[in-house]
């Protein structure tokens, strides 16, 4: 864990939305690094100070009568008035939620941190927080790829790789949907003699990863690269050679 993750994280972790394993990564950074200790009790105070001063009115009991006026009306309406009506009333609805939801992306992206370098460190967090004593957590369990990838369907917006392995000595495990810091990403598990190989994947945003970049982080293999609009990264324990003959035949046509 570094500051450049830390901070990226910081407020998820003070409102106890990371998972335990993250969660307890961040403890101990935050413990060790005087910095983001600091800053980690600036943002406790502010939290606390806005809650204490904020001014919750319930809505007045003439609103809700209005309301009901008003759902009233529409059924007393001729059914093309009052579909046009509501049709109206949604399209306000929506405009006005996609501004505010424009305006809050906007906001978060401009006070994010940019660049990419912190990619191996979230995908080592990522992994180790799928790992348990019964194996590597996955959403769909199957060694055949016909059907891990039409799992994905509707839930990711991208196709992810998923290939039989198991001639080269990689069984197929399953996959799940996992998040690689704020992108939603599919994971695709192999295992190798007891070692657990995750395969994330997610779509390109801005800057792809470094093309065939391959490092060892806490312990842990990791292999990243690009092909067309989709991120990938590969992590695990087992050897670095493994992973490389791993990656190779994973990207092989």
């Amino acid at each position: 864990m570094n500051c450049t993750m830390a901070l990226r994280m910081l407020d998820a972790y003070i409102d106890h939305e990371l998972d335990a394993a993250t969660s307890a990564e961040m403890a101990q950074h935050v413990v060790g690094c005087p910095e983001c200790s600091a800053l980690r009790s600036q943002r406790v105070a502010m939290q606390s100070a806005l809650r204490a001063t904020l001014v919750r009115e319930p809505a007045p009991e003439s609103l809700r009568a209005a309301v009901l006026r008003e759902v009233r009306r529409a059924h007393a309406r001729p059914a093309s008035r009052a579909r046009g009506s509501w049709i109206r009333a949604w399209q306000m609805m929506l405009l006005g939620a996609s501004t505010a939801l424009a305006g809050a992306i906007g906001g978060w992206w401009f006070a994010q941190p940019q660049g990419i370098e912190g990619i191996p460190e979230y995908v080592v967090t990522r992994h180790v927080a799928s790992l348990s004593p019964e194996g590597p957590r996955i959403d769909v369990a199957s060694s055949d790829r016909h059907s891990v990838k039409p799992w994905f369907q509707g839930r990711v917006d991208f196709a992810p790789v998923v290939r039989d392995l198991s001639s080269q000595g990689f069984e197929l495990v399953g996959g799940r949907l996992d998040r690689i810091g704020d992108r939603q990403a599919a994971a695709v598990v192999y295992r190798l003699r007891g070692h657990a190989i995750n395969v994330f994947s997610w779509r390109v945003r801005g800057h792809a990863v470094d093309r065939e970049r391959n490092l060892t982080l806490r312990g842990f293999n990791v292999e990243t690269w690009n092909e067309a609009d989709l991120d990938f990264a590969a992590v695990t324990d087992a050897e670095a050679a493994e992973l490389k003959r791993f990656v190779a035949a994973y990207r092989a046509p």
